[in-house]
């Protein structure tokens, strides 16, 4: 088992022993934030699991947002929150990753997975979807943002799926995941997209307003190639910014 820390778009990789956070610039990850301590938390690390452990931290950590007390063992697609830092936790088992997740296009193993996470969406369990599907779609973006070719119909069925787990868990970052996503292959987001996006977001607890603005930027750069139609879902994705200030 390979593990990870996903942090500001960059995977940190997570070597058996301890892995201390915090602010202290000894730490494994340093983080320059007044909301973290100086040796705010650690994960120990061994090849068949992570654990988190809070060391006393002033304003405490939280897996999923619940504050955890003491110590916690983590799953793959864990959000860990320190301060007012996020990151998650990625663990992969390579034979797997290959049979699962074969060349860029994700539509086959989201036919498969698809099915089983739609059903835990319909029975109210959204984190076992989000388990399911976490790292199909964190491959697929990853995929797109080293410039593999990623068709609108996969593009489109994965942020659906977004949408979906947004929903079941409250957790913005997939809204993030969607403009992240189309920002990478570079296209508008679809109509039913948008739409949906208006509802979801008023649902979630937070939106990283970054991801949504360099989106923004991209497609107003390549504004005087918009049509009619695209230009009307740009004013939509603007007024979405509007809101998620909001919050």
């Amino acid at each position: 088992m390979r593990h990870s820390l996903r942090y500001k778009d960059h995977d940190i990789d997570l070597p058996p022993g301890e892995f201390v956070i915090g602010r202290a610039a000894n730490c494994q990850l340093s983080l320059d934030d007044p909301l973290v301590s100086r040796n705010h938390a650690t994960l120990t690390v061994t090849s068949a699991a992570v654990v988190l452990a809070d060391l006393g931290s002033r304003n405490g950590v939280r897996v999923n947002s619940d504050r955890i007390e003491g110590k916690r063992a983590l799953s793959h697609g864990d959000q860990i929150s320190i301060g007012s830092q996020d990151m998650t936790l990625l663990s992969r088992r390579e034979l797997v990753a290959d049979t699962l997740i074969q060349g860029p296009e994700r539509a086959s193993a989201f036919g498969l997975l698809g099915i089983l996470a739609d059903k835990a969406l319909a029975m109210g369990r959204g984190e076992e979807a989000e388990k399911l599907l976490f790292e199909q779609l964190d491959q697929l973006l990853v995929d797109a943002q080293r410039g593999v070719t990623v068709s609108s119909e996969t593009t489109e069925r994965a942020s659906e799926y977004a949408l979906k787990l947004a929903v079941a868990t409250a957790n913005g970052r997939w809204v993030d995941y969607i403009f992240r996503l189309h920002s990478a292959v570079g296209r508008m987001c679809a109509g039913s997209i948008v739409d949906e996006l208006y509802t979801v977001l008023r649902r979630v607890k937070t939106v990283n307003l970054p991801a949504l603005r360099d989106y923004l930027q991209a497609l107003r750069e390549q504004s005087k190639s918009l049509g009619p139609a695209d230009r009307f879902l740009l004013s939509r994705l603007e007024g979405l910014e509007r809101l998620a200030a909001a919050k």
